[in-house]
């Protein structure tokens, strides 16, 4: 007995497939993301993520497609607290340049999970999946438009911008993640801790700073008994000194 797929659902579970290949990051142990919510911002450690080759494979949230995600590093022997404020408030400012990108996501979201598949699956009608796939390619040239004024603004690399406007005209389910593409490629000189510190909510920001001296500590327990990580050590326990008082403190 044979199980057989239709075409019809093969195109559905495509799209699904490449939204779910397209949202997955590979971040290094020392880097987070940082990302702004309705009130306040989320940090996500590496260490949330699936180990993967020594480094963490994570999901971006994949129902928020209009939220930036921001790569940043931190460094466990290297704690520095509170930052510079500017480098916040710059990081800020910039999760602000993509409101116009949530009217076609989310249009372009719903013909693709939902218009498409009904033409496709349901009501079976040829005129129906012509109206969809139109309309799939209208919004995803919208968002290629305003991918490349995101560039031309200075908001990021022209460069950048251009290749990533081009590789979503030819895959629209690329598109849905381009608010976070154009994020993530976003160069800044803040320090994960130090941002999330400055952005995010007193209780946010002290349950992050529990998760990473719980991780912190592992770490010191792995190496508290090697003598040539002596030095490291001592670093790491200075700051996680400075990370405690700190959550004390907000």
């Amino acid at each position: 007995m044979y199980f057989t797929i239709s075409t019809q659902l093969q195109v559905v579970l495509a799209i699904v497939l490449f939204y779910l290949y397209d949202a997955a990051l590979l971040l290094k142990p020392e880097e987070g993301l940082l990302s702004p919510l309705r009130s306040g911002w989320r940090a996500q450690l590496a260490s949330q993520g699936f180990e993967l080759r020594r480094n963490r494979l994570l999901w971006l949230p994949i129902f928020a497609l209009h939220q930036p995600a921001y790569r940043l590093h931190w460094s466990t022997t290297q704690i520095r607290l509170p930052g510079e404020a500017a480098l916040s408030t710059a990081l800020e400012r910039h999760s602000r340049s993509f409101k116009a990108f949530a009217l076609p996501l989310y249009l372009l979201a719903a013909l693709l999970f939902l218009g498409l598949p009904a033409a496709l699956l349901v009501l079976h009608s040829e005129r129906l999946q012509l109206i969809a796939l139109a309309l799939i390619y209208w919004s995803t040239a919208w968002l290629s438009w305003l991918t490349l004024r995101h560039g031309r603004q200075g908001h990021s690399s022209e460069a950048f911008a251009r290749s990533t406007a081009l590789q979503i005209l030819l895959c629209p389910p690329f598109a849905l993640n381009v608010v976070r593409k154009l994020a993530l490629s976003h160069e800044t000189q803040a320090d994960l801790l130090q941002a999330a510190q400055a952005l995010m909510g007193a209780s946010q920001w002290k349950a992050l700073a529990a998760q990473v001296q719980q991780q912190m500590q592992r770490e010191m327990d792995e190496i508290a008994e090697l003598p040539e990580y002596a030095p490291t050590l001592a670093q790491m326990q200075q700051s996680l000194s400075e990370l405690a008082q700190n959550s004390a403190r907000s």
